[in-house]
């Protein structure tokens, strides 16, 4: 049996730390910290990837790590939304913010 173990987190941040987040389909998911890229495939499912991605027969590098989430019913499950623009233009850079005291601030670039 496959496991999928969730890499993303929909609608609630830390409370002290770096914050990586993206905005997909209305949606804050947040992601782990080493995420510096978003982009979803042509059937609609999202990935994270830690380098800039490049095209590799037909398709985003294979260097690329599934968003999966905890479903309202609890399932895990890659996240997959409508392809409401051309795959190859749905590559975008994450959101990265630090949080302490209660204040947030956009993180400097640390790569």
């Amino acid at each position: 049996m496959l496991t999928i173990t969730p890499t993303a987190v929909l609608g609630r941040g830390q409370s002290e730390g770096v914050e990586v987040f993206a905005v997909i389909d209305g949606r804050k998911v947040f992601l782990p910290e080493e995420a510096r890229y978003v982009m979803q495939d042509r059937r609609g499912l999202w990935f994270y990837c830690k380098r800039k991605p490049r095209l590799s027969e037909g398709d985003w590098t294979p260097n690329k790590t599934s968003i999966a989430c905890v479903t309202e019913r609890g399932c895990v499950r890659v996240l997959k939304t409508e392809n409401s623009r051309s795959w190859l233009e749905s590559c975008q850079s994450t959101v990265r913010m630090v949080a302490s005291d209660g204040k947030r601030r956009p993180a400097g670039d640390t790569a």
